[in-house]
């Protein structure tokens, strides 16, 4: 209950930031993918907030790739150990059946065992 206050608290005032800044930055500016400046064809006009925005979004999805693409190494150890858990409880669980069928047989066999004594003539 207190994160999702705390969450309000913090998103709710960043959401008003935003709308403001969209507000503020709605002029054109001309955004070229030409490095060079030879070929105008590749100029063209968007608002600046979208501009910005987009780079955040880009940026966002780019880092996330990479920290994605960087903790394989921690995602594999995790399978491999989660498999290893579950073949040791499969392998407990077996052991405990075993124990238990052993100790029924142990259980449904004769107690005695040993040799009679010899009569006296």
């Amino acid at each position: 209950m207190i994160s999702r206050i705390l969450s309000f608290v913090i998103l709710v005032p960043l959401a008003i930031l935003l709308v403001v800044f969209c507000v503020a930055n709605r002029a054109p500016v001309s955004v070229s993918l030409d490095p060079f400046g030879t070929m105008p064809q590749f100029t063209f006009a968007l608002p600046l907030f979208i501009v910005l925005m987009g780079a955040l979004i880009t940026g966002v999805i780019l880092g996330g790739i990479g920290t994605w693409l960087t903790q394989s190494h921690y995602r594999r150890k995790a399978w491999k150990r989660r498999n290893e858990v579950e073949r040791l409880r499969r392998e407990a669980d077996e052991a405990k059946a075993n124990l238990r069928l052993l100790r029924e047989e142990k259980a449904a066999t004769p107690a005695s065992t040993a040799l009679a004594a010899p009569r006296a003539a």
